[in-house]
């Protein structure tokens, strides 16, 4: 009876992806007729799949691997803590030495007074605490009629259920109607396609404004938060204009609401700064954060709380006291230690910086596209942009779905090795590469999107 045999390379990889198609339910994903790209390694900012191809990484596995990939040190510290305690709980007053740690550091960074950090495993868990203590602080102050929060038109805060009913984005939210109550959306700072039909510069950043509206409209008694992604990531990556933030914050004391900055995506040097908070002007009660927390080593994230929110919970009747809110892993030992080494990284080798120094770099590389006829804008800061595709630079139109020009750029660009994100509704590219990204690799980027453009282009006949 013959030997049995190793399976080959190409043989395994088929079974991988057969496998998937039968098994593995990922999420966003219509899995009739999908095309498997099975990633089995990564270094720095390149990733390789199951059949040897090589891809330069530019959008950092959903703008999360900062510090890029393979870093030892990273699965060093989680072997190490492995061997010392691999998991206990935080509840009660218990706690580890690493999430403590951890704790400590994030506050460290945090600018102002946000100086008590609740951790959570990903970013809606992070959102959907900040919500739930946005409205306890109320309760505990008296005022529990404030339960409503506004948010914006094209934002992105997570998949919870709670953090859905604040989803800017119809199609992730259109399918599990109705959401919960109490929440209120205006117009998103999207300079490029103004709601109120301005242009900046000659406006009156009725963005911010809209926001008063509302909370004149609903009453500033039953109004008690406003959440935003500091600046918006999966809605299309869109800066606000500088004054916007610092317009919010001063409506926001006007009329006692709690003002939520989402760092998700921005968070720990994305942006050039370790916050976008500190770039834009926004002084926030709460942040949230994950991704670049770990760069996605182990699943974490973190709600920061100023001191007058903290306090309302110190200063409590007793039975307000304690924050119902948590989860098992919250505060994991494991996932701790990631972040903190994590962070060490971050410091050790000054990536907040190479951000900013790096970014103006790619910034004007991608910009180079807007001499494309279906290109018509491009923006971003530090190392995360998007580009957004129109059938003509004078209406702005986006191509139908059926044309799908930025998914057919998208596939031209993977077949020539790179990987960028679609967003914004199926309009527009985002990248945002590892900090350890080479100027090399980000002309590599940059031509291949160029390429990718203009074959799509000769396709649609411009």
């Amino acid at each position: 009876m013959p030997e049995p045999t190793e399976p080959t390379a190409a043989a395994e990889a088929e079974l991988l992806e057969q496998q998937m198609r039968d098994h593995l339910w990922p999420p966003f994903t219509q899995m009739q007729g999908v095309k498997p790209i099975v990633i089995e390694r990564g270094q720095g900012a390149v990733v390789w799949d199951v059949h040897g191809n090589e891809y330069v990484d530019a959008f950092a596995s959903l703008w999360t691997v900062n510090v890029g990939h393979g870093r030892r040190e990273i699965f060093d510290a989680i072997a190490a803590q492995s061997q010392e305690l691999a998991c206990y709980h935080m509840f009660a007053g218990a706690a580890n030495k690493p999430s403590i740690r951890l704790a400590a550091k994030i506050a460290e960074k945090l600018p102002g007074d946000l100086d008590h950090v609740f951790l959570t495993l990903g970013g809606g868990e992070a959102v959907e605490t900040a919500l739930k203590m946005a409205r306890q602080y109320w309760r505990n102050q008296g005022k529990g009629s404030k339960y409503m929060c506004i948010y914006r038109d094209r934002s992105y805060h997570g998949t919870t259920f709670g953090v859905t009913s604040i989803q800017g984005l119809s199609v992730n939210r259109q399918k599990f109607e109705p959401l919960l109550p109490g929440f209120i959306k205006v117009g998103a700072p999207y300079c490029y396609r103004c709601a109120w039909g301005k242009e900046y510069g000659s406006c009156s950043i009725e963005c911010a404004k809209a926001i008063e509206q509302e909370i004149l409209f609903y009453g500033p008694e039953n109004v008690g938060t406003i959440i935003g992604e500091t600046m918006i990531g999966t809605g299309g990556v869109i800066p606000p204009p500088p004054e916007y933030w610092p317009l919010v914050r001063e409506i926001a004391d006007t009329y006692e609401q709690l003002v939520i900055n989402d760092e998700v995506i921005t968070g720990f040097g994305r942006a050039g700064a370790w916050f976008a908070t500190e770039i834009f002007g926004s002084k926030p009660d709460l942040v949230t954060m994950a991704k670049g927390l770990s760069s996605g080593y182990l699943p974490l994230g973190a709600t920061g709380a100023s001191d007058k929110v903290y306090e309302a919970f110190l200063s409590a009747p007793l039975e307000m006291k304690q924050f119902m809110s948590g989860a098992t892993y919250h505060g994991h030992p494991l996932c701790s230690a990631a972040g903190l080494a994590n962070l060490e990284i971050i410091e050790r080798e000054d990536l907040v910086q190479r951000c900013a120094d790096l970014g103006p770099y790619m910034q004007e590389g991608l910009r180079t596209l807007l001499s494309h006829p279906i290109v018509g804008d491009v923006r971003g800061l530090g190392l995360v942009a998007s580009i957004e595709y129109v059938q003509s630079k004078e209406t702005r139109e986006w191509f139908g779905a059926t044309v799908g020009a930025a998914a057919r750029v998208f596939a031209e660009a993977l077949k020539r090795g790179v990987f960028v994100r679609l967003l914004g509704g199926g309009h527009v590219h985002a990248i945002a590469p590892p900090f350890v990204i080479s100027k090399e690799q980000i002309d590599t980027v940059v031509r291949v999107l160029d390429e990718s453009i203009g074959v799509v282009e000769k396709e649609l006949g411009y």
